[in-house]
């Protein structure tokens, strides 16, 4: 669950963003759409306490972030997956290896990491390209690896900024199918910030638009 409350910013790179006042149930996909620079980004930082509220209150996954403390920080952010448009992979290191990583990071047994890891690329279709290295894949498969690295440690939310912003049309679809059936039918809560309104037609889930730091459902 993600509700803010009240929330105001003053943010040094832009206008600001001012009274933010949502919330997104467990289970709900969710389009967090506005053009660049409308402040997404922003409230995706806000949500992974990357960034504090001037006022107001951020509730994510039963944590306060104006509360939290420093060293709990890495705790709230274990309970999110996050995906990017410019995927993030590592170069140096195979499908198989990106998507592990988070999973090593936790520490967890490596016969655990092994079947979990193989597991969720099944699951975004990459089985067969779990030993290909970023350069070998496509745009496409690439943002599907960043999928399976964020899925992996089974998070509560999803978030996805701009993954399709790196895509043709179409792959651009296959991938927002993709994160439709994380939502639907996984039950985690998915939410994409995009400035494409053209990806919201159609599709399940509720859109809240951002304009100039406010928000309209």
């Amino acid at each position: 669950m993600i509700s803010f409350t009240n929330v105001s910013l003053t943010y040094q790179r832009g206008p600001g963003v001012f009274n933010i006042d949502f919330k997104i149930d467990h289970g709900e996909l969710v389009f967090l759409v506005g053009p660049s620079g409308a402040g997404k980004s922003t409230i995706f930082r806000l949500i992974y306490a990357e960034l504090l509220p001037d006022e107001g209150q951020v509730e994510v996954n039963g944590f306060l972030t104006h509360k939290i403390r420093r060293r709990h920080i890495p705790t709230l952010r274990r309970t999110l997956g996050l995906i990017f448009q410019n995927f993030r992979l590592l170069s140096d290191r195979n499908a198989y290896d990106n998507v592990a990583l988070p999973l090593h990071i936790m520490g967890l047994p490596r016969r655990e990491i092994r079947e979990r890891t193989y597991s969720v690329l099944d699951d975004v279709g990459l089985s067969d390209r779990a030993h290909h290295y970023p350069r070998e894949l496509s745009g496409g498969e690439q943002q599907r690896v960043a999928i399976a690295r964020a899925i992996v440690k089974n998070p509560a939310i999803i978030l996805a900024d701009e993954p399709t912003g790196n895509l043709d049309a179409g792959t651009a679809m296959e991938i927002l199918d993709l994160l439709t059936f994380l939502a639907l039918e996984n039950h985690s809560t998915v939410v994409v910030a995009t400035h494409d309104y053209n990806l919201t037609s159609g599709e399940h889930g509720r859109v809240i638009e951002i304009s100039e730091g406010c928000l309209l459902e």
